[in-house]
């Protein structure tokens, strides 16, 4: 089918549109990712913050009395979630367009101020950072890092249960999850939020080995408000603990499992200046210029209520 351009193929209000919809987008992408999905977000965080926790120990006392005994104990905690700020420049040449685009896509002039296709190269800018943040909130370690990722939080120095990592085949995967589960602390193994992380090709030889011991049924699995690309979501049998899989964990030979509100994801999203995406057009060097710029960290509540296999 033949299709017809404008010839002045006017783009010119895409600074409008990166202003209005960049942000935006690249928010969506970050807060899409697997940590901040099931982790507990905290925005408007730059640098480092002390975050409150309260736990509550409580002593039952006979109820067929009058009075009141006070008795029981108030403990206040905190959490300390530290960040890094990372920016991307990108410059872009509109001119070198001219051999992969139709001319009717440029512009009729001898400026070329905008560039073709903005939502794409936003979105995939947008993509990009985000999967460097779910990276680095798995994996970063100082001091090479600003703050130190879960990989290096959940350990036995900080009280994390610490077990040997098997990779999961299409014939171990059930039993090896079965034993991280098992690990888990008992008192939060009734809470809603337990999941064991893993990386990606863990997960899909997991499924495997449940579809091998039949224990899953691919052909009913429920994709009711899965997110757009990501996967189904698996659990361990018997249990109401999920298996996660995420690109923070790919090639590191890790699991990590427990209750993940417990993990606190700070990022400054709220602030203009924190998670942003801006493309403009430099008339000096006659070139589009991208920048994007995030800043984020984690923190971990009760790691003593956290299993790593490593």
């Amino acid at each position: 089918m033949k299709k017809n351009f404008k010839f002045d193929y006017d783009l010119s209000g895409l600074s409008t549109w990166v202003r209005e919809n960049a942000d935006e987008m690249l928010l969506q992408e970050v807060l899409g990712l697997t940590l901040p999905r099931y982790a507990s977000v905290r925005g408007n965080i730059r640098g480092s913050e002390k975050v409150p926790f309260m736990t509550n120990s409580l002593v039952f006392q006979d109820g067929k009395s009058c009075g009141f005994n006070p008795t029981g104990d108030t403990t206040i905690d905190q959490v300390l979630i530290e960040t890094t700020t990372e920016k991307v420049n990108m410059e872009l040449c509109p001119y070198e367009l001219y051999d992969y685009f139709l001319s009717q896509r440029l512009r009729a002039t001898n400026f070329q101020e905008e560039v073709p296709f903005a939502e794409q190269l936003i979105q995939d800018v947008a993509n990009r950072i985000a999967n460097r943040m779910e990276t680095k909130l798995w994996q970063a370690a100082k001091p090479g890092d600003d703050f130190d990722g879960v990989l290096e939080l959940v350990v036995t120095g900080n009280g994390a249960t610490e077990i040997t990592y098997t990779a999961l085949t299409a014939s171990n995967g059930v039993d090896v999850l079965a034993a991280v589960a098992a690990a888990i602390p008992s008192n939060v193994v009734h809470r809603d939020d337990l999941a064991i992380a893993v990386s990606y090709a863990d997960y899909r030889n997991y499924v495997q080995a449940l579809r091998n011991a039949s224990q899953l049924n691919l052909f009913s699995f429920d994709d009711g408000g899965v997110q757009s690309g990501s996967e189904f979501l698996a659990f361990v049998p018997g249990t109401r603990i999920a298996v996660v899989p995420t690109v923070g964990l790919d090639g590191q030979s890790a699991f990590v499992a427990g209750p993940m509100s417990y993990i606190q994801v700070g990022m400054n999203s709220t602030d203009e200046n924190g998670m942003t995406i801006r493309s403009f057009y430099d008339e000096g060097e006659d070139v589009i210029k991208v920048i994007g710029r995030t800043t984020y960290g984690v923190g971990i509540f009760d790691i003593a209520s956290f299993v790593k296999a490593s």
